[in-house]
């Protein structure tokens, strides 16, 4: 539900929908009408004056009411006009509002209202009925957000974002089905933050606030989406949707980001408690993909710092990162056949701030280089059933059923290769890798693991010299850590170990059972 309003709400700021070019106003508004119908939306026009060449229409209410929310989207005026030179230009006038509410049984109601303001908004349109292209511009857009029931003009609006100097193009091709290609640029991203906590109903308990701000410098976007013929309500059955041929995906790229925030309130226990905060970032970008063989998403950010002072701590918390990335991709759709997995994190230059380090290491015998982590993990599966089914979330108790009688889960790894898990912290190297099968009915996987780590004794003996660790359980440690590593012949400090699973549920590290 919450998808299929972001994309409305796309397709309001890219001009209110697809148009086309070379055609009556009457007929661009015919096709915009059967875009939100086929996505399974109502569409209503409170008033319509055709002129022939220019189309005016007033009180606009495009609706949905799915089966545990409903949605509406409000266009107080659209003027789509012909131009004269083969385009149609569509402008949108007044505030148009998103409201959706959600009711789902054991959660508490979700409600939401949207307000966006966009002043000198318009879309220009050409091309031909089966290939449009529509190019738009807004030197503003400021959207208003609120939560809850309570939606008067009065008081602070909880979240703002404002953009500035939006711009980019919209292409439709039609076939079999609709081929949507998009991207966009904005020169600038402001999003404040304002929200009220009340009292928890605790005695002495009082209310909270949470305010922040945030600025990016520029934003672009784009992406491709394909809608196969018959798509009908995909909020409900993305599961159908993609069996279709739907698919989707888009990729985002966020320039530099500066925000800081400050939370305020009372704890019952400790009394009056505030904070501030602040960051920077040097930018990164986040991809998404979804259709029938999986999803996939990915998404990286570039040298960033962080700062957090709490009252309660006689010195900020801070860190800082060289780079950090991460991907995962996994498959939706049921099939016989095992299908590929994938889960990468990158963590690279990791340093925090000294006052961190002092808590527990104020003579500073610990190495405080950089820290860096990286995992790398691949696989395949077994899907016996289609991960977006609204059945695979129902509850059978609900229905009657017992919890014991619920299906098994439809995701069932059948093998990890565990390509690599390094890390490097506090002057130890840690690098793992291995290879596991997940046989049918077997309690626990078969295969091997093997790492090799450097550093670790070292490491030991400096928790024992900053009294982390008592000097009577450093023989323990030592001992407990010789059952799984050896040391390399020639090289006391590092250690290596193999760890092999059999299929009878045996355990056996460096030749040696321990279970």
């Amino acid at each position: 539900m919450r998808r299929t309003l972001a994309s409305s709400a796309f397709a309001l700021i890219a001009g209110a929908g697809p148009v086309l070019a070379d055609l009556t106003p009457t007929q661009v508004w015919e096709n915009l009408e059967s875009y939100y119908t086929d996505m399974g939306y109502q569409v209503n026009a409170g008033a319509r004056e055709d002129a022939g060449n220019r189309l005016s229409l007033s009180d606009v209410v495009i609706s949905m009411d799915a089966e545990h929310s409903d949605s509406t989207i409000t266009i107080p005026q659209m003027t789509l006009e012909q131009t004269g030179d083969a385009k149609v230009r569509t402008v949108v006038d007044g505030e148009m509002t998103i409201s959706t509410k959600t009711e789902v049984p054991d959660q508490e109601p979700f409600e939401m209202n949207v307000v966006m303001t966009a002043p000198g908004n318009e879309m220009l349109s050409s091309g031909s009925a089966d290939d449009m292209t529509h190019e738009f511009k807004y030197p503003s857009l400021d959207t208003a957000i609120r939560f809850g029931e309570e939606n008067s003009n009065g008081g602070e609006v909880p979240l703002t974002i404002a953009l500035t100097d939006l711009a980019g193009q919209y292409r439709s091709v039609k076939g079999e089905g609709q081929d949507i290609t998009y991207d966009a640029t904005i020169a600038g991203l402001d999003l404040r933050l304002n929200v009220l906590e009340p009292p928890s109903g605790a005695e002495n308990a009082a209310e909270g606030k949470v305010a922040g701000e945030m600025h990016m410098d520029g934003l672009a976007i784009s992406g491709q989406t394909v809608l196969p013929t018959g798509l009908d309500n995909m909020a409900d059955r993305i599961d159908l949707a993609l069996n279709a041929g739907f698919l989707a995906n888009a990729r985002i790229e966020m320039g530099k980001m500066t925000g800081s925030g400050t939370f305020e309130g009372m704890d019952p226990e400790s009394g009056p408690q505030s904070g501030s905060g602040k960051f920077t970032s040097e930018g990164g970008n986040l991809t998404f993909a979804m259709a029938k063989d999986g999803l996939s998403y990915e998404g990286a950010t570039q040298a960033t710092e962080v700062e957090v002072t709490v009252d309660q701590l006689p010195f900020p918390i801070s860190y800082a990162l060289d780079s950090s990335s991460g991907s995962a991709t996994f498959p939706v759709s049921t099939s016989e056949q095992a299908q590929p997995f994938s889960l990468k994190y990158q963590l690279v230059g990791l340093t925090l701030a000294d006052g961190i380090w002092n808590l527990f290491d104020p003579g500073q015998e610990l190495p405080r280089d950089p820290a860096n982590l990286t995992i790398d993990l691949a696989g395949d599966a077994l899907v016996r059933k289609d991960l977006f089914d609204p059945a695979f979330a129902q509850d059978p108790a609900k229905d009657g059923g017992e919890a014991a009688n619920a299906p098994e889960m439809p995701f069932e790894p059948q093998s990890v290769k565990i390509n690599s898990v390094v890390l490097q912290a506090a002057g130890v190297d840690a690098n793992v890798t291995g290879d596991l099968t997940v046989p049918q009915g077997a309690k626990q996987p078969v295969g091997v693991l093997e790492g090799s780590f450097t550093g670790v004794n070292a490491l030991l003996e400096k928790l024992v010299s900053i009294g982390l660790v008592p000097q009577e359980q450093l023989m323990g440690a030592r001992m407990m850590l010789a059952m799984f590593a050896k040391p390399v012949e020639g090289n006391p400090d590092q250690l290596e170990t193999k760890l092999e699973f059999k299929e009878d549920g045996s355990i056996f590290a460096n030749g040696q059972q321990v279970q």
